[in-house]
C-alpha cells in the first residue's frame, strides 16, 4: 500500500494545524457542489489521469484524497502513487464520515 488511511479526527487535526497539504476531492462536480471540505480541489476520478499534470506541483507535499465513502479515493491514491506522488493519505470513510 502506497498511502496511509486516516480517519476524520486525524484530518481535522491536520487542517487545524494548518499543515501544508493538498486536499483532493475526487467526487463528481455535482457531488462536490453539494458540499465539500474547505480548501479542497475537485478533480473527479474519471478526469484524474488526464489532469494529473495540473497537480504535478504537489508531488512532494502531503496529499489527502477523499470521496464520498472512501472507495474511489483508494483508486485515486494508487493512480497518484504510480505517477510519483509519495506522501499520500486516504480519508478512510470519506466525506460522509467527516461531516458527522
Amino acid at each position: 500500500m502506497n498511502f496511509k488511511n486516516i480517519g476524520r479526527n486525524e484530518l481535522k487535526k491536520i487542517i487545524e494545524n494548518n499543515d501544508d497539504i493538498f486536499l483532493l476531492d475526487i467526487r463528481t462536480k455535482e457531488e462536490y457542489e453539494e458540499g465539500n471540505i474547505e480548501t479542497s480541489v475537485n478533480i473527479p476520478l474519471h478526469d484524474l489521469l488526464y489532469d494529473i499534470d495540473d497537480i504535478e506541483e504537489y508531488k512532494d507535499k502531503k496529499v489527502i484524497v477523499y470521496c464520498r465513502s472512501g472507495h474511489r479515493s483508494i483508486t485515486a491514491c494508487n493512480l497518484l502513487s504510480m505517477s510519483g506522488f509519495t506522501d499520500l493519505y486516504n480519508l478512510e470513510k470519506g466525506i460522509i464520515d467527516y461531516k458527522l
